[in-house]
């Protein structure tokens, strides 16, 4: 790679001065602190809200009856039948509803 540099530089050097950086230490424990603070104030709130695959497992109100998948809606059952069981009927809406 002769050429490659400009005259005189050797492409090693680092034009960063480097040093004690002490003040950054200082810096970066607060704001680990106010980091932690943060995050326990997070996992606080979501324990109170629940879990969401909870409310998923709640808003899945159809089964397919061929092979028992969950849906949301009839229509998404309809659109099931049609990619997984298309040499079925769809069966009436109110066969696939949940208990």
């Amino acid at each position: 790679l002769k050429g490659w540099f400009p005259r005189g530089s050797s492409g090693g050097g680092s034009a960063v001065p480097r040093g004690p950086l002490l003040e950054a230490a200082m810096v970066r424990g607060a704001a680990k602190e106010k980091s932690q603070e943060k995050n326990a104030k997070k996992m606080a709130d979501m324990k109170k809200s629940g879990s969401q695959l909870e409310a998923q497992q709640k808003g899945l109100k159809f089964i397919c009856p061929a092979c028992k998948a969950p849906m949301t809606n009839y229509k998404c059952l309809q659109q099931h039948y049609e990619g997984r069981h298309p040499k079925e009927t769809c069966p009436a809406e109110d066969a696939c509803q949940k208990g």
